[in-house]
């Protein structure tokens, strides 16, 4: 499975110190250390998990290149801001240049919202 590390934190039962991962919203038990290496909130990571008891513990996980992915989600963002922009350009009756740059300019506006971010 994917998904991103939201909170990290340590814990001990019996003595014996083991981490609790949240990812995508569900806890994790994680109980070998060599798991731990290099993980951080805010993390994607790649894992693999079994049912104990009541708990899911974690068997398998790795740190995922987050450029890339965060790349890929920003591309994906920007091309459906500029499909739901070009769907609003339709019907304008005005010269493709112009129909093009609106489209581009209410798509960066879309990008602003959902990024929560402005653009220059």
């Amino acid at each position: 499975m994917e998904g991103r590390i939201e909170k990290i934190w340590e814990n001990a039962k019996d003595g014996k110190k083991y981490w609790v991962l949240a990812i995508n919203g569900d806890k994790y038990s994680v109980w070998d250390e060599k798991y731990m290496g290099d993980l951080d909130e805010g993390s994607i990571v790649d894992y693999n998990w079994i049912k104990s008891g009541n708990f899911r513990k974690i068997t398998g996980i790795r740190k995922l290149d987050t450029q890339s992915g965060d790349r890929k989600n920003e591309q994906i963002i920007r091309m459906s801001c500029l499909k739901s922009a070009a769907v609003l350009v339709t019907d304008f009756d005005t010269d493709p240049d112009k129909k093009g740059e609106l489209a581009l300019g209410i798509a960066r506006k879309f990008e602003e919202y959902v990024t929560e971010r402005k653009q220059n």
